[in-house]
């Protein structure tokens, strides 16, 4: 049985698999506090911009909806952190 983890199919046996370490992933703006943040600003200004009131609310609503998606993601970023500070102490 050959060892997949230290083969090349280059003919390079036994050596170790190395590559390029991952890059990070680049998050959409929609899975960032910030972002969040972002589209609630939009949704606001939008709102200030209608002259019906049905219009307004469904922008208001849609701009708290972004703030609290936005509070939850700093909420669980923070919790993230202080487990791997936890962990690596």
């Amino acid at each position: 049985m050959i060892d997949c983890s230290t083969s090349r199919a280059g003919g390079g046996v036994g050596l170790p698999l190395a590559g390029p370490p991952p890059s990070p992933r680049r998050r959409k703006p929609e899975d960032t506090a910030t972002g969040c943040r972002a589209f609630a600003a939009a949704d606001l200004g939008r709102a200030a911009a209608q002259s019906v009131d049905h219009g307004r609310s469904r922008f208001e609503h849609s701009a708290a909806a972004w703030m609290a998606r936005a509070d939850l993601l700093d909420r669980l970023d923070r919790q993230s952190r202080a487990r791997m500070q936890a962990v690596s102490a």
